[in-house]
């Protein structure tokens, strides 16, 4: 653990002094992890072998493309070599080169197998440059051991919130990300029997559904408590805007403008669209 401490003040200082005209690669995940941690970022892994053609040819080709090393200073890069096998203990890789993208807490958000052209990966770079320090605010405060419902909850919705604006490489692993903590908020509150914490949960999980489908879940809920109440009609709102039915929107939005939301402003986009 020492080791890494010094490692990690040592890669802080050197890119504090580089410039962003190219990218700067590590060659520890455990060291990528902790700086990115650090930094708020993203990390890019790249699985490759020194034997590894494509690798070579993304190596000249892509990596050291001006629009991908515009991106230097986004994300944190670690290169990891897998010349003499490709066996690893964060990474299932069966065939190189292999990109990743994870957080400092190695979940995985998307990976790509083989040569990936500088359009392709710009996309990707591109997609997944979003600022993650709410994230990661709570990710640092919850423990392996936790049950904070509230924390759960807390991280659904700033995940949520993030993948409202991305488009696909991005918008499906964090709307996964987001799925997977309102579950573990609803199997903790199932287990405290408080039902009116979960019959919340249920409201703000099915903004990830589709507007069909989050219609006729809310079309089930009826609650009696009267953030819930708030809730459900915010999320009814952007529904009914989502399925272009702009008078029952208004009406929704009337009852609800000047109301201050929880998590953040799920009506961001639809305030100019409303009166």
């Amino acid at each position: 653990m020492k080791l890494i401490k010094v490692s990690l003040s040592f890669f802080l200082l050197f890119f504090a002094l580089q410039a962003s005209s190219q990218i700067h690669w590590l060659d520890s995940y455990e060291v990528a992890k902790e700086v990115a941690k650090e930094q708020n970022k993203l990390i890019v892994v790249d699985c490759w072998a020194t034997w590894c053609g494509p690798c070579v040819k993304m190596d000249d080709e892509v990596w050291s493309n001006e629009k991908i090393t515009h991106y230097a200073d986004s994300f944190i890069f670690v290169k990891i070599d897998l010349s003499s096998g490709f066996s690893n203990p964060n990474f299932m890789v069966k065939a190189i080169p292999k990109i990743f993208v994870t957080d400092a807490w190695n979940t995985q958000m998307n990976d790509y197998t083989g040569y990936q052209s500088t359009s392709r990966m710009n996309s990707v770079l591109e997609s997944f440059c979003f600022d993650v320090s709410q994230i990661y605010d709570v990710k640092k405060e919850i423990k392996d051991e936790d049950n904070d419902i509230e924390s759960f909850v807390t991280l659904a919705m700033r995940y949520q919130e993030a993948f409202l604006d991305l488009n696909r490489d991005a918008r499906i692993p964090l709307k996964n990300q987001s799925n997977l903590f309102f579950r573990k908020a609803e199997k903790e509150l199932k287990k405290n029997e408080d039902g009116i914490f979960l019959e919340r949960v249920n409201i703000l999980s099915c903004m990830n559904k589709n507007p069909k489908k989050r219609l006729k879940i809310l079309n089930g809920i009826k609650p009696e408590d009267k953030n819930n109440l708030l809730l459900k009609n915010v999320v009814l709102v952007k529904t009914y805007l989502a399925l272009e039915d702009k008078k029952s929107a208004q009406e929704y939005y009337d009852k609800v403008k000047s109301e201050e939301l929880p998590y953040y402003d799920f009506l961001k986009e639809e305030r100019s669209l409303l009166n």
